[in-house]
């Protein structure tokens, strides 16, 4: 079973969507843990829309709802961008999961092989290559359906 738990800003709106990319990205019989940690902002300078840590155990994921522009201009994300962010995080954390990814190391393991990606620039490290792509697959297919 997959328990999640949320804290600080309300994303009830999400939750159906929440359970519907659970369900699309891990076993049936997983047992795990997801904390979501909704903020206005992930960070001092408002350019990430989410984060996640974890292990094979449980993940941590924060969730900004605001953006910052290059003006300062403080932007809400539409629903359709936060469902993309909440997925791009909710793939990280069936990385975890699976054990494909760690926070020790920069190796990602997949089908047995192990890449070392120190040298990787980010958007082609291969976790966020799956985790970009699931985002729009899921965001497409499961938040206009909820």
């Amino acid at each position: 079973m997959i328990n999640v738990q949320t804290e600080g800003r309300d994303i009830s709106k999400y939750s159906t969507f929440i359970d519907e990319c659970i369900m699309s990205l891990f076993p049936e019989d997983a047992t795990y843990d997801i904390y979501f940690e909704v903020k206005k902002f992930v960070d001092k300078d408002g350019s990430h829309a989410g984060f996640c840590i974890g292990d094979d155990i449980e993940s941590v994921i924060s969730i900004a709802t605001h953006w910052i522009y290059e003006d300062g201009e403080e932007i809400p994300y539409e629903p359709h961008e936060m469902a993309a962010n909440i997925a791009h995080e909710l793939v990280h954390a069936k990385q975890f999961y699976r054990e494909q990814i760690n926070m020790v190391d920069n190796v990602w393991k997949h089908n047995n092989v192990r890449i070392n990606c120190d040298t990787i620039k980010y958007d082609d490290l291969p976790w966020e290559v799956e985790a970009y792509a699931y985002e729009v697959i899921l965001a497409d297919l499961l938040w206009e359906n909820v």
